[in-house]
């Protein structure tokens, strides 16, 4: 058995899935130790040998530097791995896979530049002179991605293109304008951010005033609105001097990702950007641009 090609295939594999070798030990059983010396040259357990192909996503065969063997389900093996992980972790080692995912399919689409995670997820923009978020984009034919991937904070955002486009699934434009006007409020956003650092409950619009020290008046208006937009629900309940309206928040998971698209949308300047070459259509395609595009193939 060659040793120091068993330890070159587990080091490949394993940084390759932007994982520790404490990560792999942890998952395998063994200490950080005992796979620093299978990548210096020793030789780990045969017995080893299924767990450590199933957490780094390949074969056996792969270990030995072969080519061929059984082919590796990669659905299964996600969901084999993620197993593996601690909950807490797994959306981080979502991403972490996403960030790989995104280095390899831009291959042949312009150079990828060689950067890991990063350490931190805002950058200095001294044109701007203020902090951005040190995003990475990769536009290709089928779709986009927009990712931030730093130890202190990362998300994963991809968008593989309808068959139909994207604009044929947006909501009417007068319903977007009534959320920003909303939005726009003086104490909506608070009141969102308030709500968001809750547990789901239902409150009395007199509660949310207090809260927020804003006029009772201008708290249920914004309720109101919202409730138009089905951003909130709202129920009738029975007081002893009769009935009265409490809200209760309904998407608890929106508002993070559209602030983090917010952001990125106003800010300028990004660390990474991956665009394929000038064949890709617009996001939301025009016939302007399609009229360009078939003089062009004549």
């Amino acid at each position: 058995m060659d040793n120091n090609l068993i330890g070159e295939q587990i080091t490949r594999y394993r940084k390759a899935l932007n994982m520790t070798q404490e990560e792999l030990g942890k998952a395998v059983g063994v200490s950080t130790q005992a796979v620093s010396r299978w990548e210096n040259g020793g030789a780990p357990d045969v017995a080893l040998l299924p767990a450590i192909a199933d957490k780094l996503g390949v074969t056996i065969d792969a270990l030995f530097g072969r080519e061929g063997g059984e082919k590796v389900d990669i659905h299964d093996t996600v969901a084999r791995w993620l197993a593996g992980v601690p909950m807490k972790d797994r959306f981080d080692q979502l991403c972490r896979l996403n960030w790989t995912a995104l280095k390899n399919m831009t291959a042949g689409k312009g150079k990828f530049p060689e950067i890991g995670y990063l350490e931190n997820c805002e950058m200095k923009n001294e044109e701007a002179g203020r902090a951005v978020l040190a995003t990475a984009q990769a536009w290709l034919e089928g779709g986009f991605m927009l990712d931030v991937h730093a130890e202190t904070m990362s998300f994963s955002s991809i968008w593989p293109k309808p068959e139909k486009g994207y604009k044929a699934y947006f909501a009417p434009r007068e319903q977007y304008r009534k959320l920003f006007a909303v939005l726009a409020r003086p104490g909506c956003l608070e009141l969102l951010e308030y709500l968001n650092s809750q547990t789901y409950r239902l409150y009395v619009p007199e509660t949310l005033a207090a809260v927020l020290e804003m006029p009772l008046q201008e708290i249920e208006a914004i309720l109101e609105e919202l409730l138009a937009l089905d951003v909130m629900q709202k129920e009738e309940l029975q007081l002893t001097d009769g009935l009265t309206s409490a809200y209760a928040l309904l998407k608890g998971t929106a508002l993070v990702p559209f602030l983090y698209m917010a952001r990125c949308m106003m800010q300028y300047g990004q660390n990474l950007v991956c665009v394929g070459n000038g064949d890709v259509a617009p996001l939301l395609e025009g016939s302007r641009w399609k009229k360009e595009k078939e003089k062009k193939d004549e």
